[in-house]
């Protein structure tokens, strides 16, 4: 990468760190290309220029989220830690992301419609399916998960979870002790049902 395109590029991340800024904090509609323009300390030009319209920045942003919430379960996944602190940090990691946005800009990343749920449909069969079986046989291997239950099922039952949790924000942006609490007993709910430990 030559200089020009260094330039171009570091300009870009700059314009899309402000976007989300501002998305995560006011929503995607209340937002303009004039105050993204502002806080990224670019012309409303260069911002045209770079990626066409709001929207495609939008999708910029989204893909720039999914790819770095993606890195950081891959380095959790390579952690040398028990595989439950394993599962434990990965759903500390999604809350954590979750939570960093206002409701306006969750309604974005859970429409379904339009380009964004192409990009996140894509995202799921291309990237997190294929590393969730994965993360699942190392489970099974680790003597964790149950062996005679197949991926599917278990991928199947932890959507199901994922999805009430999405459609009650309150969960997410509930204080902080409640959170911990909430998550400990869906970690629970998961591994060992409403019975208990065996």
């Amino acid at each position: 990468m030559n200089g020009f395109e260094r330039r171009k590029q570091t300009k870009r991340d700059q314009i899309k760190r402000a976007s989300l800024s501002l998305f995560s904090q006011y929503g995607v509609q209340k937002v303009n290309i004039q105050e993204i323009a502002k806080k990224a300390n670019v012309s409303q030009v260069t911002i045209y220029n770079y990626f066409g319209s709001k929207d495609e920045l939008v999708i910029d942003v989204v893909k720039s989220l999914l790819e770095d919430q993606f890195n950081e379960y891959i380095k959790i996944k390579e952690m040398d830690v028990p595989f439950i602190e394993k599962v434990e940090q990965i759903i500390a990691k999604k809350v954590q992301f979750m939570k960093q946005f206002s409701n306006e800009f969750l309604e974005v990343l859970l429409e379904d419609q339009g380009e964004i749920k192409e990009l996140l449909h894509s995202y799921n069969n291309e990237k997190a399916l294929p590393f969730f079986r994965e993360f699942i046989e190392d489970g099974k291997q680790n003597g964790v998960i149950d062996e005679s239950l197949s991926s599917e099922t278990i991928l199947f039952y932890v959507n199901l979870v994922s999805r009430e949790i999405q459609k009650h924000p309150e969960f997410l942006l509930s204080d902080e002790v409640r959170m911990n609490e909430f998550t400990k007993d869906i970690l629970h709910l998961v591994f060992y049902g409403i019975v208990g430990k065996k």
